[in-house]
């Protein structure tokens, strides 16, 4: 009897054993760093809120989900980041819709020219837009891609080498444009040039393009304003179709808690983008204006806007055209979307902005 009972107790020691090792390779396999690919260096409003993300999601999840930051597309080209992510390459990264307009047709939508004016009202309408809406969730399901948050560049304006403030400035000179607004430049006789927004720099400063659609902060945080010192603020709508991917079967592996943390922590970057995005934008206004190093930027603003919107009128028909021969019901998708953008209007001229309220 006493073999028996000293066996048991051995057994019951083995059996706790193995069930602490059990727990701890369990606790293992949940940890996972992920890898992220940004297209630009780690300062301004947009980086500054990814790394606040990755930092709320370490401690909300005790370091079982971490982020490690690739900058500067320097794992992965920016126009590569949908196939990386998709593949695996890397497990999560910033996905530009005018970079793969093909294989994202639905979210070009979101880049059209004077099309939303408020970035909180612009990144919460395709937030909204992507949990209801079936065909825009399937367009990157099957790329094995899930867009966690949107982003926007703000509002876009111009950025040249000589002052812009009538249509008769544009013709005849070159523009580094993409999406839309290639159109739109073209429409109003200039020539357009496609350029990374990595090498804008050396095409200002080489004389490549005479000016590019841009935004106040990114000049600021690209430090643009050292070859080129003029900016016309024309607030020709916004990039939109700009996201936060991460690989749909890395997702899934999560546990529900720390997807469910994951989830929240992206929807409250867009607020923290949000709430940080308009002050970065008057303070790289004013110090552009005062001086950086010496080099000033004078802002301007045109005569004629009515001429630069008609020139984008054929914007939204054309995309119609497009995503109808794909099967989609073009009429109904864009009028969703504007049901749930007169939805965020309402809310913000009702009650402000989430972060002033009470």
């Amino acid at each position: 009897m006493l073999k028996l009972a000293t066996l048991q107790k051995k057994l019951v020691s083995v059996l706790a054993l193995s069930g602490m090792i059990m727990g701890i390779a369990a606790a293992s396999a949940e940890a996972i760093e992920l890898r992220y690919s940004d297209i630009g260096p780690p300062r301004g409003p947009r980086a500054l809120s990814l790394i606040w993300w990755g930092e709320e999601l370490a401690k909300r999840t005790n370091n079982e989900v971490t982020v490690k930051f690739y900058w500067s597309q320097s794992l992965v080209k920016g126009k590569e980041t949908l196939k990386a992510v998709g593949s695996g390459l890397t497990d999560s990264g910033t996905i530009l819709g005018i970079y793969t307009p093909a294989e994202l047709p639905l979210w070009n939508l979101s880049n059209a020219p004077f099309g939303v004016d408020d970035e909180w009202v612009g990144m919460r309408t395709w937030y909204e837009m992507r949990q209801v809406n079936e065909d825009l969730i399937a367009e990157t399901k099957k790329k094995n891609v899930k867009i966690l948050a949107n982003y926007t560049t703000g509002s876009v304006d111009i950025l040249s080498k000589e002052p812009i403030t009538s249509v008769a400035d544009v013709k005849g000179k070159k523009f580094r444009t993409s999406g839309g607004w290639t159109g739109l430049f073209k429409n109003l006789g200039a020539s357009t040039v496609k350029v990374g927004f990595g090498e804008l720099y050396q095409a200002l400063d080489r004389g490549t393009v005479d000016g590019t659609q841009n935004y106040i902060q990114a000049v600021k945080a690209y430090k643009q304003y050292e070859v080129a010192g003029h900016i016309t603020q024309i607030s020709m709508g916004q990039v939109l179709g700009f996201g936060l991917g991460i690989n749909l079967k890395t997702y899934n592996k999560l546990s529900d808690a720390n997807r469910k943390i994951l989830d929240e922590v992206s929807f409250e970057m867009m607020e923290h983008f949000a709430e940080s995005y308009a002050t970065s934008v008057s303070e790289a206004k004013a110090a552009m204006t005062a001086g950086i190093d010496g080099k000033k930027v004078v802002f301007h603003e045109v005569s004629d806007r009515d001429e630069w919107i008609a020139a984008s009128a054929d914007f939204v028909p054309t995309w119609k055209e497009k995503v109808s021969k794909k099967g989609i019901d073009a009429d109904a998708f864009v009028a969703q979307f504007e049901e749930i953008k007169a939805k965020y209007e309402k809310e913000l001229a009702e009650k402000g902005y989430p972060w002033t309220r009470n």
